[in-house]
């Protein structure tokens, strides 16, 4: 009987711990987390020996009350295939676009991404793609 209630009592105590939620005192988030608020597309990893093959600055003026979408393709040099694609949201208050690969990508010679901005703002990526033989 006692080690029965013993494992129920252990039973009970492990869901009262697993369910109790701290209050926002005792939270750990980080102010400066929401500082930098970029939309980044990072694809692929780079190991050494790895080159920037293409860099290009993706800029389009906001326009009122409509989204802009631009669809572009990078190429790398024959024989070559792309291990990194980086798009890099220059806007880092959250107003800043989205970037979304739609063809491609790491380990093919070629990469499709469409940039999409938010209702009334402009778009600002830095594009950065890497390749290797």
């Amino acid at each position: 009987m006692f080690p029965k209630c013993v494992f129920v009592l252990a039973f009970v105590a492990a869901i009262f711990i697993a369910t109790n939620v701290p209050s926002e005192a005792f939270s750990l988030t980080r102010p400066a987390a929401k500082i930098n608020a970029s939309h980044n597309l990072i694809a692929g990893s780079r190991l050494p020996g790895d080159r920037l093959t293409y860099q290009e600055y993706i800029i389009y003026s906001r326009s009122p009350n409509s989204v802009i979408s631009v669809q572009k393709t990078f190429n790398v040099t024959r024989g070559e295939r792309i291990t990194q694609v980086l798009a890099l949201d220059q806007i880092t208050n959250g107003s800043g676009g989205y970037a979304k690969i739609i063809k491609g990508g790491p380990g093919l010679g070629s990469v499709t991404i469409n940039f999409m901005s938010q209702r009334s703002y402009g778009l600002r990526f830095r594009i950065q793609v890497f390749s290797r033989r």
